[in-house]
């Protein structure tokens, strides 16, 4: 799972700023609600709560640390540098219903010791400690791509003092965002 997470995140081109509007366009097709968050710089959590109208439970499914095998030139990572994969699911609290699914690449040398361990809390979402702790960061969507008929994954990176510090790969199902 990881190499194939890894090879998708290489298959991004490194390229000035990109306008997530272009990346949407041949995805248009998608409810209205779900093409808003792919193009959000927010809290996703925050968003789908506000939506479903439901508290939205982070279940961290998975985390380590690790060498890199290859380079990430998105994080400036090379092979053998150290990094962190933290995995996690967005359930509604009330339904359990999962809304998203995301892993995440941290690389460790470009966030300070005290937020590299609020942002791997497994009980807390990485928006709400950037948001709480890391007052300036922001987030540049790199990549958003149909996986199926049924599922679409963005991929954006977390910037921290003018540089790439995390970047995060979020699935979304089609179906949990059609009408009823």
């Amino acid at each position: 799972m990881i190499d194939a997470h890894l090879s998708m995140l290489q298959s991004i081109p490194v390229a000035p700023e990109i306008d997530a509007s272009e990346l949407l366009k041949p995805n248009l097709d998608l409810p209205p609600f779900l093409r808003a968050l792919l193009v959000a710089d927010g809290t996703v959590t925050r968003l789908l709560s506000a939506y479903f109208a439901e508290d939205i439970a982070i279940g961290t499914q998975e985390q380590f640390e690790f060498d890199m095998p290859s380079p990430i030139p998105h994080l400036k990572l090379e092979a053998g540098d150290p990094a962190f994969l933290r995995r996690v699911e967005l359930r509604g609290s009330d339904s359990g219903r999962c809304y998203a699914g995301a892993i995440s690449l941290l690389n460790p040398a470009s966030l300070d010791t005290e937020l590299f361990h609020e942002l791997i809390d497994e009980n807390v979402g990485m928006g709400e400690v950037l948001r709480n702790s890391a007052r300036g960061s922001y987030r540049e969507v790199l990549d958003i791509r149909r996986e199926s008929e049924d599922s679409v994954t963005r991929t954006y990176a977390v910037i921290l003092a003018k540089r790439p510090a995390i970047l995060i790969s979020e699935k979304f199902s089609v179906a949990s965002f059609l009408q009823d």
